[in-house]
């Protein structure tokens, strides 16, 4: 498999992943339609790796997720916010502490980060919103060899996805499945960093 196929791959699937993490598509969507699709995305990651690949099918396979259970888990007074943010950092007790606490920060730094690569979240959702960065990792995928998004990934991600799985293994929710395989995913990415990479961490261990 060429680089450029495993890129396009990984593209698929953090978008998929994004998708997913979405709430469950209204009624008069072809489900079937987005079922076939999603299997294709899930074949293709095979290819690279068979456990993500078999934890998202599992996920799929779920036919019981309901709007009503999404919104029980994710909205509203939510028993598992999607925001990583919140997961580590408490909630601030007013206003005016909101403005300078750790979460806002972290959020702030993320921002800086979409913007070095030219992106702009979207202003319905806060930055730390997991959709909206699993999406964001798809769509700089060509981009793997940028030290920025490599920090992104090892300091503002993957640290913060680790609370979140604890809070999901409790809830005992198929969405655990889903977290699982995107933290597969996005390490399978880091151990197949470009060759340019791989050589500059080696010249700075022997420099070290």
């Amino acid at each position: 498999m060429s680089s450029m196929d495993g890129k396009q791959i990984l593209k698929d699937v953090y978008g998929l992943i994004a998708e997913l993490w979405c709430s469950p598509p209204e009624e008069d969507v072809d489900k079937e339609d987005l079922k076939k699709d999603a299997g294709e995305i899930v074949k293709r990651l095979e290819s690279i790796d068979k456990e993500s690949a078999m934890l998202l099918s599992r996920f799929l396979g779920e036919n019981a997720i309901s709007e009503e259970d999404y919104i029980d888990l994710f909205e509203l007074d939510p028993k598992c916010p999607l925001y990583l943010g919140s997961h580590t950092y408490d909630e601030p007790k007013t206003c005016a502490n909101a403005a300078v606490s750790d979460r806002n920060g972290y959020m702030i730094e993320l921002v800086g980060i979409y913007n070095h690569f030219g992106q702009k979240p979207s202003e319905k959702e806060l930055p730390d919103y997991l959709p909206l960065m699993v999406d964001f990792l798809s769509m700089t995928t060509e981009s793997r060899d940028d030290p920025i998004r490599d920090k992104l990934i090892k300091e503002y991600f993957l640290p913060f996805l680790t609370p979140m799985r604890s809070k999901l293994e409790e809830l005992k929710t198929p969405y655990l499945y889903l977290l699982e395989a995107l933290e597969k995913v996005i390490n399978i990415e880091l151990k197949t960093q470009p060759l340019s990479k791989q050589r500059e961490q080696m010249v700075q261990s022997h420099v070290g």
